[in-house]
């Protein structure tokens, strides 16, 4: 990644050199001892030399609280360790807060520099034009350092796009003394839906009111249908070519949904409706012994818990093998401001986002794992893994992730699904929830609505194209 580095410090050269300019320049000699020394006129002060002026950076996020707290400790520290940029971080709202206002924002061309995007907007970003894609910055193999399946879900025919900078995926947290009182053994990262429901039953049995909890929110279907080896569109799940035809109604999708809402409608689960919040204080005031989330949550759930909590792998469905996860979180795009000096500042301060010091500070102040493959030896974080095992089993779980099959193809369901309207289809599902639990209506009919309507979001968003 050496363009950027170049003009930032060239900037800092210029600077340099016009300050050792004006100090090393020579003194006026001496008059000769037999003149008579005239008499000098006053001397104009020196002029002090003008301060070269900071390239500033707008850079737009979706981090809120804890998580918001990390991002600005390390604007922080790439403010304090260079002289020439200063960037401004700006926390936008939640992750369809932030895409809404930057889509708006290209209107009123108001865009920042640098914004925070999620990965249901990765086909978006791909078609804006306004995009510096990162392959085009960074010195050949720069990308290999990044996780196989981070660097494959943001990279398109050319390279790696978008630089990923907060990854997730979800995990399974878990109260490890009702477990315990249960007479349970730690799941089986193998697990199908009728060795979960087995669970819940004994659970329930020994008094818990609920085996689980989670929020109806799309997140979970996709990653529960991507570790069943389903896919959610034609089209090799949208990486081979737009997509045309929703999936997610087919095979896998259908067992995926009936597991996940029958275990609201059979009371394993309460019914918190499309929540993160409520479904963890369902979790942290004992209602529940498990628990849907992020792999970013671990530190705060961490903390608000006054038991201990153990974390595993999401199940399968019982028809599947296990197939792995799909990066969830969101990536660092950088915007074409049409100015070389902003354009390099701004790649500046992404490479140092992601560079291994930053990346371990961020990963063991939030639960996000580190994007790189270069830091696992670091000893700082081989030490916190070792006080933190709830923090390696998101790292595990992505670990034992093929990203190929065993032909050498790609695995596309765990390269998830890539679509432009990708976001305003995932709450078609989030809809289905509602249809089946509060209608009536069987999983098969509400998934059939919701691809019928995904069609015609494809169908509209793809004629831009055509």
């Amino acid at each position: 990644m050496k363009f950027n580095k170049l003009i930032i410090l060239t900037l800092l050269l210029v600077s340099a050199l016009v300050v050792a300019a004006c100090a090393t320049a020579p003194a006026p000699a001496a008059p000769a001892a037999e003149e008579a020394p005239a008499e000098a006129p006053a001397e104009e002060p020196a002029e002090e030399p003008a301060e070269m002026e900071k390239v500033e950076v707008v850079f737009w996020h979706a981090m809120a609280d804890n998580l918001g707290a990390v991002v600005d400790e390390l604007t922080t520290r790439y403010n304090d360790s260079q002289d020439a940029v200063h960037v401004t971080a700006v926390f936008q709202g939640t992750y369809d807060d932030t895409y809404n206002a930057l889509l708006a924002a290209f209107e009123a061309g108001t865009e920042p520099n640098i914004t925070q995007n999620f990965d249901l907007a990765s086909q978006t970003m791909f078609d804006t034009g306004r995009l510096i894609p990162a392959h085009q910055l960074m010195a050949e193999g720069d990308a290999d350092i990044f996780i196989p399946a981070v660097r494959d879900y943001y990279s398109d025919e050319e390279g790696l796009v978008a630089l990923a900078f907060n990854s997730s995926t979800p995990i399974v947290y878990y109260n490890a003394q009702m477990f315990e009182d249960a007479g349970l053994e730690p799941p089986n990262p193998e697990w199908t839906f009728a060795e979960f429901k087995e669970t819940c039953d004994a659970i329930q049995e020994s008094g818990v009111p609920f085996c689980a909890a989670f929020g109806t929110v799309g997140w979970y279907f996709e990653q529960i249908l991507a570790n069943s080896g389903g896919f959610y569109f034609n089209e090799d799940n949208g990486r081979t070519g737009r997509p045309t035809e929703a999936l997610f109604n087919e095979g896998q999708g259908v067992e995926v949904f009936t597991f996940l809402t029958d275990l609201i409608a059979e009371g394993y689960a309460p019914n918190v409706g499309k929540t993160w919040s409520d479904s963890d204080s369902v979790f942290l005031t004992g209602q529940s012994a498990m628990l849907f989330d992020s792999t970013s949550g671990v530190q705060g759930i961490e903390d608000q818990a006054d038991f201990e909590v153990k974390t595993a792998y999401i199940p399968h469905s019982d028809s599947s093998d296990r197939n792995g996860v799909i990066i969830g979180g969101a990536a660092l795009w950088l915007i074409d401001a049409d100015d070389d000096a902003q354009n390099a500042a701004a790649w500046d301060f992404m490479s140092f986002m992601t560079q291994p010091a930053q990346q371990v500070t961020w990963h063991t102040g939030t639960g996000y794992f580190p994007v790189r493959s270069d830091v696992s030896d670091d000893p700082e974080l081989q030490t916190f893994w070792e006080e933190n095992p709830n923090f390696v089993t998101a790292i595990e779980q992505l670990d034992s992730t093929p990203t190929r099959l065993d032909d050498g193809s790609l695995n596309y369901a765990v390269l998830g699904g890539r679509a432009g309207p990708f976001p305003a289809i995932r709450d078609l599902i989030v809809q289905s929830y509602s249809r089946v639990l509060d209608d009536g209506v069987s999983p098969q009919e509400a998934l059939d609505e919701a691809a019928e309507k995904a069609n015609e979001e494809l169908a509209n968003y793809n004629a831009f194209f055509e």
